[in-house]
């Protein structure tokens, strides 16, 4: 089984690069010992098209999987491994963190996006 669940907090503007077939978004995590640990994934279809209309600063939750990828770079050979999305759930917007959720913790409560890969 290869399975990825991670919840963090969009740290980039997600874009599009090349043909647009795909939105990476960068996200930070809470790791071991309270250090962030940044992880980038890739997006496709209705996920892809989801995850480009997030901002910085909102949390969200990804399931995905890993994928490894070869690819040749200035004559050497490169091997990286990918996330790739295939459901993307908002759980916070950046600004309801600071405005609606204040020290009182009330406020109005959305429910949570989500999108699948198709």
């Amino acid at each position: 089984m290869n399975v990825v669940m991670l919840v963090g907090e969009v740290t980039d503007r997600p874009f599009r690069p090349g043909n647009g077939a795909r939105t990476v978004v960068k996200i930070k995590t809470k790791g071991a010992g309270g250090t962030p640990d940044h992880f980038e994934f890739d997006a496709f279809g209705q996920p892809g098209d989801f995850g480009a209309r997030l901002f910085v600063g909102d949390v969200i939750a990804i399931t995905g999987r890993l994928e490894d990828r070869t690819y040749t770079e200035d004559g050497e050979q490169v091997t990286e491994l990918r996330i790739v999305a295939q459901f993307i759930e908002l759980v916070t917007r950046a600004g309801d963190r600071a405005g609606r959720h204040g020290s009182q913790g009330g406020g109005d409560h959305a429910e949570p996006a989500h999108h699948d890969a198709d």
